[in-house]
């Protein structure tokens, strides 16, 4: 798992159907991901897995994220169970990965 157990701030997110499906998140020492989780039109729902791209620290280019993300320039680094995320009551401010 590309992601260590703890507790991450999710900065800012993009699609939201239960859960967040494309977050930009910081780990407690700051390091940065991008976890995605597109809808599956085999499944015909969303995956049961985030994939997980690594992303810079740098704060000033916070929009990069959802620049490169699309065109595969965040490198992936592995995958993560939804299921292994525990998220706050909002789902959208914080999750903890066990």
């Amino acid at each position: 798992m590309p992601l260590p157990p703890g507790h991450y701030r999710i900065l800012a997110y993009r699609e939201f159907h239960d859960l967040p499906r494309l977050m930009w998140v910081a780990d407690e020492a700051s390091r940065q991901w991008l976890l995605d989780c597109p809808f599956d039109d085999a499944l015909d729902d969303y995956a049961a897995e985030y994939r997980v791209h690594t992303v810079g620290t740098d704060v000033e280019d916070a929009v990069e994220p959802w620049e490169k993300h699309p065109q595969g320039l965040l490198p992936m680094v592995g995958t993560v169970p939804v299921a292994a995320l525990h998220f706050d009551a909002t789902h959208r401010a914080s999750f903890h990965l066990t």
